[in-house]
């Protein structure tokens, strides 16, 4: 019997969603999704320049399993680049020590050591969780339902299973949850929203 995983350690969030090519239209592309700590193996090993050993020890897992995440995460990225898809930084199997939200009137994003229901920059209370990585955790997922942008095909959401892990029933593409923050960006690409 496999042992238990244990949840990656995340001290920044992404200041971003994500990343897309120029000159292909949002609707016509399939997305490759970044976990949140694939990013944050690209951050440390990279961007600060940390060896596999530093970086592993700051993200709570082993040296070996730092180097797979870092490994995937590299070949999502060049995935992406090569195949001309879209970035999506979401989800994962983490943890994080302060909370984080992005508002979705402003965009920016909100680190706090206490939860909060307003935007430190603009006030709104459209905020977004970000660092909550595991939806059904607090049964917030209850009765949600996974959709198919491709067909519209929707299919009831399983508790602790992410909607990108399934394919659709119909059609076979990623489904999406719906309703959800890249829902509305999707059907606002497309002008139904």
């Amino acid at each position: 019997m496999p042992r238990p995983k244990r949840r990656r350690t995340i001290t920044n969030p992404p200041m971003i969603e994500g990343f897309r090519p120029f000159g292909v239209p949002i609707m016509n592309m399939e997305p490759v999704v970044l976990l949140y700590e694939e990013y944050e193996s690209i951050r440390l090993s990279d961007y600060d320049g940390l060896t596999q050993e530093q970086a592993a020890e700051k993200m709570d897992v082993s040296r070996p399993t730092f180097t797979r995440i870092y490994e995937k995460a590299r070949r999502s990225i060049a995935q992406a680049f090569i195949e001309g898809k879209a970035i999506i930084i979401e989800g994962g199997d983490f943890h994080a020590n302060d909370y984080w939200y992005r508002c979705e009137d402003c965009r920016k994003v909100t680190v706090s050591p206490n939860t909060t229901d307003e935007c430190i920059y603009c006030h709104s209370k459209r905020l977004q969780r970000l660092d909550n990585a595991d939806c059904c955790e607090n049964n917030e997922c209850e009765g949600d339902v996974c959709i198919c942008i491709n067909c519209g095909t929707e299919i009831l959401h399983e508790k602790g299973k992410p909607c990108k892990t399934y394919s659709c029933p119909k059609c076979g593409r990623k489904m999406m949850r719906k309703n959800s923050y890249h829902h509305h960006l999707y059907l606002k690409s497309r002008g139904e929203e």
